[in-house]
């Protein structure tokens, strides 16, 4: 190793170490102007600073080793988020789905897929058409912008009884997820080649269709992922959890589905309604899905930083694309949760006839679900496209964070001035 390479790599050790004591100074209670040192120092920013630092200074030796990896992680992660936004419909309360929230929510995401094609198509115009935007950005930030929640939300607006259910019937994140499937079969071509006994050496190449009967074959091959999983929650005892077990057929199933050029995170979809819908252990394995997410909440962003970081020391980044997905996540994800929280917001207090709660700003931020969705594009798009994709999801991420924490710290001055 070369002087300059050994002092990179020696910059990219010591900036995570140093960010430690940072974290740790703003958990003993210093939040700084607006309580803003709390979104600078959160577990996710932190872990993409630190990713983006390691995949800066690493040596290209062990860059070239560990370029699969975060490939792979980021096929598990989907096919994991996927599982946990599939069981949001559960049929027990997919059942009280009324054609007022299907059409509602359904125009939700007409309308923010109509946003971005119409900014995106803006931004070509503007930037010339070599940024190589086309249906995948589109429906991929379309996904970004729409996905809220991915656990399922319990009804906090109506009462306790059996008549309410567990939690708010709603279609948004499968949608999101089918938007982001379609977003990788339509840029894909997936073949599945079987190698035939030795004696023969003949390949047998399987072409399996266009976008539509790609999804139909990954809905079938979630549904196998979901009757595994039910078979291996079905114990009544396992002394370390189902969270292996389930990890191991999420890892496997999710790995084949990508090597078939299919979307790991539809497949995770489909495999947890029907995994929820089916299993006797529904409330178990909810609490497993929900536990598992502290793994994504910080391999997500380091994934991302790890590419990034890479991205700037090989092929470089293409700044202009990285602009305009940040802007049209920041433009069009805002305007649209907070205006169908002002609608919800006032449809429920004509039917309710009492005021209710004010509206959270935890609706506009972006969870680790966009990044994973973007990593998950890898499998279509280009070496120097994706982090790119990523960079941009990042930014606004950060940005959205700021906005939310600046909006929390207004609504809650005058209370603290009485």
């Amino acid at each position: 190793m070369t002087t300059p390479e050994v002092t990179k790599l020696a910059v990219a050790l010591l900036l995570p170490l140093a960010l430690v004591p940072f974290r740790v100074w703003i958990e003993r209670g210093n939040e700084g102007p607006f309580g803003l040192f709390k979104v600078f120092g959160s577990a996710s920013l932190l872990a993409a600073i630190a990713g983006a630092a390691l995949g800066w200074g690493a040596p290209d030796w062990v860059r070239t080793g560990l370029q699969p990896v975060p490939m792979l992680m980021f096929v598990f992660l989907a096919g994991w988020m996927g599982l946990v936004a599939g069981s949001s419909l559960d049929l027990r309360v997919s059942r009280k789905l009324g054609r007022a929230i299907i059409s509602r929510e359904l125009g939700q995401a007409v309308a923010v897929v109509l946003a971005v094609a119409v900014l995106v198509s803006g931004a070509d115009l503007v930037l010339g058409e070599g940024n190589g935007f086309g249906q995948f950005h589109i429906l991929t930030l379309a996904s970004i912008c729409l996905l809220g929640s991915i656990p399922p939300q319990r009804q906090a607006h109506r009462g306790a009884g059996t008549g309410a259910g567990f939690w708010d019937p709603s279609i948004i994140a499968p949608l999101a997820l089918l938007m982001a499937a379609i977003a990788v079969v339509s840029d894909s071509n997936p073949v599945a080649i079987l190698r035939l006994p030795a004696q023969s050496w003949e390949l047998l190449t399987l072409e399996l269709g266009g976008a539509l009967e790609q999804l139909l074959w990954a809905t079938l091959a979630g549904g196998i992922t979901g009757l595994l999983l039910d078979q291996v929650s079905r114990e009544d005892f396992a002394p370390g959890g189902l969270y292996v077990q389930i990890a191991a057929v999420i890892l496997v199933c999710s790995g084949l589905a990508a090597m078939l050029g299919f979307s790991p995170l539809w497949i995770g979809a489909v495999a947890g309604f029907w995994s929820v819908s089916a299993t006797l252990r529904r409330l178990d394995l909810l609490m497993i899905l929900e536990r598992g997410l502290a793994l994504p909440r910080v391999a997500a962003p380091a994934l991302a930083g790890w590419c990034v970081g890479g991205a700037l020391t090989t092929e470089g980044l293409n700044w202009p694309a990285v602009f305009v997905v940040s802007g049209v996540i920041i433009i069009v994800r805002p305007i649209v949760h907070t205006v169908v929280a002002l609608t919800q917001r006032r449809h429920l207090l004509r039917r309710a006839g009492r005021r209710p709660g004010p509206i959270d700003p935890e609706i506009i931020e972006i969870r680790e679900i966009a990044l994973v969705i973007a990593g998950a594009g890898g499998l279509v798009l280009t070496a120097r496209a994706l982090p790119s994709l990523l960079l941009g999801v990042l930014i606004a991420q950060l940005l959205l964070a700021i906005g939310a924490q600046l909006w929390r710290d207004r609504s809650q001055q005058p209370r603290t001035g009485s």
